[in-house]
């Protein structure tokens, strides 16, 4: 059986998702929504890809008179299919891509902003790196945002869903460091970096880089 195959993210329905990411404990769906608002109101793209879309979360807060493409990616076809029946009439061209980000370039057409939120950690992040440039234009931007590492604490939250925490397994820490190291190397540099909070209290790191 392959990685795509035995994947957790395959078994976890939309709705369990959702209610996770909604709960007060977690908290993390607003937190999510409310940095893609922030992120393309300061740069107002013109085409945005989602890498882990899910349903979409965020979309409905882009103006579409601005970002006319959006590319959806997402390794669960049902999330993407949710996604589209969600958005896809809201804008002028809209893709869902189902792939699994390890396998490589889900897309060739570049877009000006990729928001990868919580996504990385599931990835073979060598993998992705290798082709992560080519995700945006000459002078697109990569956000991402990272959950700050914490022993204390389990990767994925308890929020009563269960099915979410099947994905504990397969979640890896990222080292932002060597992340923005990398893609430094690769002809990209650091625009911005910050730490960013959900409601309860748990920490994330924002960090956009930007092509050369």
């Amino acid at each position: 059986m392959n990685e795509t195959q035995s994947s957790p993210w395959l078994a976890i329905p939309l709705a369990d998702y959702e209610r996770h990411m909604s709960a007060a404990s977690v908290a993390q769906a607003a937190m999510l929504s409310d940095t893609l608002h922030q992120l393309v109101m300061a740069s107002r793209p013109k085409s945005l890809a989602l890498l882990g879309s899910a349903g979409g979360n965020g979309l409905e807060r882009i103006d579409p008179l601005v970002t006319r493409r959006v590319v959806a990616v997402d390794l669960n076809a049902a999330f993407l299919e949710a996604c589209g029946a969600r958005h896809a009439q809201r804008f002028n061209k809209f893709e869902p891509v189902h792939c699994d980000l390890s396998d490589g370039l889900p897309f060739s057409d570049p877009v000006d902003l990729v928001y990868a939120a919580l996504v990385v950690e599931y990835l073979d992040q060598d993998a992705f790196l290798a082709y992560a440039p080519s995700l945006v234009t000459n002078d697109g931007r990569i956000a991402f945002v990272f959950q700050n590492r914490d022993e204390r604490a389990t990767p994925v939250s308890d929020s009563g869903v269960h099915s979410l925490q099947w994905l504990s397994a397969v979640h890896t820490a990222v080292d932002v460091d060597r992340l923005a190291e990398v893609l430094q190397s690769r002809d990209m540099k650091v625009a911005d970096r910050r730490a960013i909070a959900s409601a309860p209290g748990k920490l994330f790191t924002l960090l956009v880089v930007a092509k050369h």
